[in-house]
Order: C-alpha cells, then sequence, then structure tokens
C-alpha cells in the first residue's frame, strides 16, 4: 500500500509538471501541447519506477533509462519540420527531450530537481519569448515575389540586391512560365534594408514585377 501511495504521489507530480511546461506550449499553438507534454512526464516517470523494480542477475536497470531516451528522440524528430533553409519545431523537439528529464527526476524522487527544471524550462519560454519579440523588431521576415526575365543573369541579380543589403534567403522557388521566371523568395533581415532591397529590385532592369 505504501508503495501504491508513493507512485502515485510520483505520478500526480509528474502530471503537475507535464502540464506547466505544456500550457505555454498550448497557448502557442505549438504541436505538443498539454496534452502531450503531461504524457511524457508520466511515462518516462513510470519507465523509470519500473527499472528501479527491475532486479535480480544479469538485468541492468539503467537499459530502461536509456532506452526512454531513445524514445524519447524519436518524438522529438518528428517535431522537426524543414523547409528549404527554414527549420521549425526545434523547441518544441527541446521541450519533449526536457519532459523526459522531468519525468525520469520525478521517478527517481528527485523532486526538487525536478521542480527546479520545470521551472527553468517555464523562464526559457516565456521570457525568452519577450527577447525573440524584440529581436523580430530588428529582423523580419518577407516574401517576395519577382517575375523576371527568363536567364540566370536575372537570378543572380536577385541574389546580389539581397545579399547586398545584408538580406539572408531561407528559401527560395523558381518557375518557368510564358519565357519568364515567376520566383519567390522568403529572407529574413533588418525592415529597413528590406525597404532598400525592394527600390533595388524595381530600379533592376532584370526585374519586370514585384510583390511585396
Amino acid at each position: 500500500m505504501e508503495s501504491f501511495s508513493a507512485d502515485a504521489f510520483r505520478l500526480l507530480v509528474s502530471m503537475a509538471l507535464g502540464v506547466a511546461v505544456g500550457i505555454e506550449r498550448e497557448l502557442m499553438e505549438k504541436p505538443a501541447g498539454v496534452k502531450t507534454n503531461v504524457l511524457i512526464c508520466m511515462g518516462s516517470t513510470a519507465f523509470t519506477l519500473l527499472s528501479l523494480r527491475m532486479v535480480g542477475p544479469g538485468i541492468d536497470p539503467t537499459r530502461i533509462a536509456a532506452q526512454i531516451l531513445s524514445g524519447i528522440g524519436f518524438l522529438g524528430a518528428g517535431a522537426i519540420m524543414r523547409e528549404g533553409d527554414h527549420v521549425t519545431g526545434l523547441t518544441t523537439a527541446a521541450t519533449i527531450w526536457v519532459d523526459a528529464a522531468i519525468g525520469m527526476a520525478v521517478g527517481m524522487g528527485y523532486f526538487t530537481l525536478a521542480c527546479l527544471a520545470a521551472l527553468a524550462t517555464l523562464i526559457v519560454q516565456v521570457g525568452l519569448n519577450r527577447v525573440d519579440m524584440i529581436v523580430d523588431t530588428l529582423r523580419q521576415r518577407h516574401i517576395y515575389r519577382i517575375v523576371s526575365a527568363a536567364d540566370r543573369e536575372s537570378i543572380d541579380a536577385v541574389v546580389k540586391i539581397m545579399r547586398s543589403h545584408r538580406i539572408s534567403v531561407m528559401y527560395r522557388k523558381i518557375m518557368k512560365k510564358e519565357q519568364r521566371y515567376h520566383s519567390q523568395w522568403w529572407t529574413y533581415g533588418h525592415p529597413g534594408e528590406q525597404e532598400k532591397v525592394l527600390r533595388d529590385l524595381l530600379q533592376s532592369d532584370r526585374v519586370i514585377e514585384v510583390t511585396y
């Protein structure tokens, strides 16, 4: 009965910490919300409790803990998406990884460590979001839709303009239609420099039309 109460308490603590971490992800409309974070924390706690009970000749209780990390790696990889040079889901994947660590700490009875890890995760998620917002005011994403002559020189001219204003091209898509290149450019850079890029594109004799 004492063992049951201890296990139930640890699972409840794990659930509470998973909820705390998952709320921010849910509010930000990320793929891994409250339920996902709770299940990862509780699952890691349950597997850790099992590993503590697996004692005997030829049994290595640390193997289950190692396999938890392998499984979490699989989940984290599924959260990461790449489109051209633009990668999303890294923060969600990292949160999943931390969830597992929190759950394992609870399972081992290291409640202070688990609570500190959850608190630190919330500070990073919420506090650094404000830093990201400040950075976004200095560097913004824009999409340019450009119609140009169907030759390599036209593309090179666009690239040269982007580079001259230190604008990063995250992804580009080029199609040939009616003897012209129709291209889309996903960019990242300072708002003032983005305006200069637009000006130079409109002045370029290689560019026919620009949608910004």
